[in-house]
């Protein structure tokens, strides 16, 4: 989702930095033209290839599993600061690979200026039993949401973890606008009721939420644009 947003915002030949504060896997040369590894040091480079790419990613280092490491809070603030890029993508938190999660208490990982809080479920979670194979760090979804462990995600589950302030919300600075990405799209049936689960999640956000969507994001990118 991160560099699909930074390639939207290419196209309006906006210029944008993706990063992390946790670990990603280094991006494909298609999800960004430009990849910078290292700390303060190499920020005047971030200048430059920012002008010759247009989009970099940046990361502080590498770990021995070649997934990118995340630059600390400070090192965000002083980069955003420098006033090069339009806008600043960070992935805050990750999943291993579930299509749910619930964050722990050192997670999520947010910049202060982060203006556009979002948080991500993959669909493909629905009607699955709660357990570690569908969704991460299971036992705390199960505390937050009331759902037994081995029993079934429903919709209102979902609703109740993505909307919980510390689910979905948790991380979310004062200010910062929400929005909800209902991802997997594709893993539902035709006909599955998806605008009443997104009526669930603005309904028990209690305005918090400024809008969910719902789209694909993989094999092929297939966003519906439809908002409630």
């Amino acid at each position: 989702m991160m560099f699909t947003l930074a390639g939207e915002l290419r196209i309006q030949h906006r210029r944008v930095i993706t990063t992390t504060t946790t670990k990603i896997f280094p991006p494909a040369p298609e999800e960004s033209p430009r990849l910078l590894l290292g700390g303060p040091e190499v920020f005047p480079t971030i200048e430059e290839d920012l002008i010759r790419y247009g989009h970099i990613t940046w990361a502080a280092g590498r770990s021995a599993e070649n997934k990118l490491l995340g630059g600390s809070l400070p090192d965000l603030s002083h980069l955003w600061a420098r006033g090069w890029a339009d806008y600043l993508i960070v992935e805050a938190d990750g999943s291993a690979r579930r299509p749910i999660k619930a964050p722990n208490q050192k997670e999520p990982v947010v910049p202060l200026e982060s203006t556009c809080f979002i948080s991500v479920f993959g669909l493909s979670a629905l009607g699955q039993p709660l357990h570690s194979n569908w969704a991460f760090r299971s036992e705390i979804i199960s505390r937050l949401t009331g759902i037994h462990p081995g029993t079934p995600l429903t919709a209102e589950g979902l609703a109740n973890l993505a909307t919980h302030p510390l689910g979905g919300l948790k991380g979310r600075g004062p200010g910062m606008r929400a929005v909800v990405f209902l991802n997997q799209w594709d893993s539902q049936p035709d006909d599955y009721p998806l605008r009443h689960l997104a009526e669930s999640i603005l309904s028990k956000g209690q305005g918090q939420i400024e809008r969910v969507l719902v789209g694909q994001l993989k094999p092929k990118i297939r966003l519906i644009v439809t908002q409630w």
